[in-house]
């Protein structure tokens, strides 16, 4: 009888084990880090953002490419009316015809027809879909340095490889021929060209323009490129920017309003150029996106009315009085700067003090955002982005932060 109640249950021994071992693969699993797929491996958050998030109430923000002015007045109240007065579902997945008849009109040479035009989610998504599209694994893309940070990373997303041609510091980031001649080769499958530049605010001659296209088709024939012209409203020199369009036929053009109509969070960008690569952006615009904002395709449609074009004006004649004085309080206080032709951004020379990283931290501290050159490229280290999409008084308490800031770090050695 003893035998049967002292000790435990063999059977009952057995359940707890079980129940232990699958309670420790519940927490096995549940433990388990996630890893994301191949193609994002190795993709950090833009280093842009990684500081320009991080101001504190009261800094003064020279970081973010944003403008500050209101949208104009023709587009908003374009936007309520449609709100108030139309249905907006789904427009086609390319956007509306009569808005992509507008873009093509920008560019005669091309004589484009609207099924080569495509409206994006912002020239941001016009940039993801020309090189997801042109680009494959091992393809190699030429790049800007400096150049917006987006270019090397989502090549990186499609499995090609970055490689760049020089914008050299020491002839204030002005286009390189002969350099730029050196990167091409027969595996250049795709060139990225920007002017006005992101980050230097540098813009490409019609002659710089007609050299690269020449040394494209000669070295690289079969090479597309991508003309980033998101900034090309934006000129301060007179005349309106070519485009390298105008010199090499397989360009992929990549614009919007964001910058020039101050249309930022309006999302409202176009991609266009050869037939057979639209269409096939089309395919991976369509699943990543379905269509471009209904509203803002049909507010954007004002664009090109004679009330838009006085605003388009007026914005390029309130951002050129203000790179004025910012260039100017900037070398009052004894720090030298790029004169940009387009954009809205200088670049500072900040070498003197230490690297592009502590300097901006430095400054950040002393309550001014701005973005360290080294972000968009090793010719863009010992220079700071600094963005003048602010009132000109706050550009001049935001130069006397910096200079203040500058004045607690110690000059390198010799300097």
């Amino acid at each position: 009888m003893d035998r049967f109640c002292v000790g435990e249950d063999p059977i009952t021994k057995s359940h707890e084990a079980a129940r232990k071992r699958l309670r420790a693969l519940e927490v096995h699993i549940l433990l388990r880090e996630f890893q994301p797929p191949a193609f994002l491996r190795g993709i950090e958050r833009s280093p842009i953002r990684a500081i320009t998030d991080r101001a504190k109430p009261g800094d003064i923000s020279f970081g973010l490419g944003e403008p500050d002015l209101p949208t104009p007045d023709v587009i908003r109240r374009e936007a309520l009316r449609v709100i108030q007065e139309e249905q907006n579902g789904y427009t086609l997945q390319a956007g509306l015809p009569a808005l992509r008849e507008l873009v093509a009109h920008d560019y005669p040479h091309l004589d484009l027809s609207t099924d080569r035009v495509i409206i994006t989610a912002g020239s941001q998504e016009a940039m993801y879909l020309a090189l997801m599209t042109l680009v494959g694994a091992g393809d190699e893309v030429l790049i800007p340095n400096p150049g917006f940070v987006a270019y090397p990373t989502i090549t990186r997303m499609a499995g090609g490889s970055p490689t760049f041609y020089q914008l050299p510091a020491t002839s204030d980031f002005s286009f390189d021929l002969d350099d730029f001649k050196r990167q091409l080769s027969p595996k250049t499958k795709v060139v990225v060209c920007t002017s006005p530049s992101n980050p230097t605010g540098r813009t490409l001659t019609g002659d710089e323009l007609r050299s690269m296209a020449r040394a494209v088709a000669e070295s690289a024939p079969d090479a597309f490129i991508i003309s980033d012209e998101i900034y090309r409203d934006l000129y301060y020199a007179g005349t309106r920017p070519g485009s390298i369009s105008e010199f090499y036929p397989r360009t992929v053009v990549i614009s919007g309003l964001s910058k020039s109509m101050s249309m930022t969070g309006w999302r409202l960008g176009w991609i266009l150029g050869d037939e057979g690569m639209i269409r096939a952006a089309h395919l991976l615009h369509g699943y990543v996106t379905t269509c471009a904002s209904t509203v803002s395709q049909k507010a954007a449609l004002a664009a090109w009315t004679n009330e838009a074009a006085e605003a388009r004006r007026n914005i390029r004649a309130t951002f050129q009085r203000r790179r004025d004085h910012l260039l100017t309080s900037l070398r009052s206080a004894g720090m030298r700067c790029i004169t940009p032709e387009g954009a809205f951004y200088t670049m500072v020379d900040i070498r003197d003090y230490g690297s592009s990283m502590e300097v901006a931290e430095a400054i950040l501290e002393g309550g001014v955002v701005t973005v360290p050159g080294n972000a968009f490229g090793s010719e863009g280290e010992g220079f700071l982005r600094v963005s003048f999409c602010a009132d000109l008084p706050v550009l001049s308490e935001g130069v006397k932060r910096m200079e203040a800031a500058l004045a607690k770090l110690k000059k390198k050695p010799g300097v």
